[in-house]
């Protein structure tokens, strides 16, 4: 389960982790590719002629003058250096300046002796200067600023990162938390179940082989009778274990339109004498005729659990009351008897697997705590619900289909 834990653990960290590193990524490359397209524009425009308007015809409408750097880029410095005839710097125009030290003539010098190309914009984490010769100008930009901003965001992006990381493997605890805990649940219900199996079947076999042992050193036909009570309890054992893994197989079961109705009252007239000899009224009110798309089968099973479960835990000269009517689309049964309330506590456990609210009447009565959570898979495979509760002393199961 720890390794089951970890493995969720990792998946959504490392998917976090990557979705949050490909946004700072993205964000820092889209800011590195803002900075260069803005020295790339400033090239563009700066390698554009002026439009002067023609002195020939002065009622011509005057052209638009193409805007200098300066106006458009303000925020960089920017250096327009003129050349002499020999490609050598002749004087230098500072559209911005924020650095009052720099010495434009001596970078301009290193430039026209060492440039390899005629534009050149660099690594702009690193290169402090970007330039661009146009005919007889060499447009420089200082991009030491620029170097700086660029570091700086891409360290707050790194450190912003790490106390995303903090919080993502908050988030990533939580939802394995989240995720794995339905797991674990039915990974302990499923070990509760082979211990209480294992403990229901561990006593009769003991009582069989002792009882075997015993007869064979006097013959006493008592031990026989324990051996084959004690075979009976645990073929019913075996044969509820089985039914409980039909039911809670995830297969689609077979399901034909039925008479429901007539299903359930056949399910009640077969209890009839064993009603009668327990000394329980039994009293039903069945609507008839009522369509239900259902397994026959399965059906008969549920009202054989409930009616059992009903019989069983009934009052001496108790009342058993059946219902089965039609509420808005839904089709109802109620299966009430006169006994014991349910404990609030007790309401939803007794569907569970071996669950006994009385574990010596339930010992006597040669039942497992097996049969309530068969009805329930059969009731949750027809896409129902099915509760209990306690009301005017009779306890009621309500199946609603």
């Amino acid at each position: 389960m720890k390794k089951l834990r970890n493995k969720i653990f990792l998946t959504i960290f490392s998917i976090l982790s990557l979705f949050i590193l490909i946004v700072i990524c993205f964000v820092n490359i889209q800011n590195y590719n803002k900075e260069k397209h803005m020295i790339e524009n400033i090239f563009m425009r700066s390698s554009k002629p002026k439009i002067i308007p023609s002195q020939n015809n002065s009622t011509d409408m005057k052209q638009p003058e193409d805007k200098s750097p300066k106006d458009i880029f303000i925020e960089l410095d920017v250096y327009t250096v003129t050349l002499d005839e020999d490609g050598k710097y002749s004087s230098s125009i500072d559209h911005r300046s924020s650095n009052t030290d720099i010495n434009i003539e001596k970078i301009a010098g290193e430039i026209i002796n060492n440039h390899s190309s005629d534009k050149k914009i660099g690594n702009l984490f690193t290169n402090k200067y970007s330039y661009y010769f146009s005919g007889d100008k060499l447009i420089i930009i200082d991009n030491r600023t620029t170097n700086l901003e660029l570091k700086l965001y891409l360290i707050y992006s790194i450190i912003m990162f790490i106390l995303l990381e903090f919080i993502v493997s908050l988030i990533s605890y939580l939802l394995t938390s989240w995720i794995s805990e339905p797991v674990e649940l039915s990974f302990e219900k499923q070990k509760q179940f082979i211990a209480d199996a294992s403990h229901e079947l561990k006593t009769p076999i003991a009582v069989i082989m002792a009882s075997a042992e015993a007869y064979s050193n006097d013959n006493n036909l008592k031990w026989i009778n324990n051996i084959k009570s004690e075979s009976e309890r645990m073929n019913k054992l075996v044969t509820d274990l089985l039914d409980l893994a039909k039911s809670e197989k995830n297969d689609e079961i077979v399901k034909n339109e039925e008479n429901i109705s007539k299903i359930i009252e056949g399910s009640v007239l077969t209890f009839e004498s064993l009603f009668y000899e327990k000394n329980i009224k039994l009293k039903y009110d069945i609507v008839e005729n009522l369509k239900y798309n259902c397994n026959s089968d399965d059906i008969k099973e549920l009202m054989s659990i409930l009616i059992d479960n009903a019989i069983k835990h009934s009052a001496m000269k108790g009342k058993v009351i059946i219902k089965l009517y039609k509420n808005n689309k839904n089709i109802v049964l109620e299966v009430s008897n006169k006994g014991e309330a349910i404990k609030e506590e007790d309401r939803q456990k007794i569907f569970e697997r071996f669950y006994k609210s009385d574990v010596s009447r339930n010992r006597n009565n040669n039942t497992y705590g097996l049969g309530l959570a068969i009805a329930k898979n059969i009731v949750t495979l027809h896409g129902g619900t099915i509760e209990a509760y306690s009301d005017g002393g009779f306890t009621t199961f309500k199946v609603i289909l």
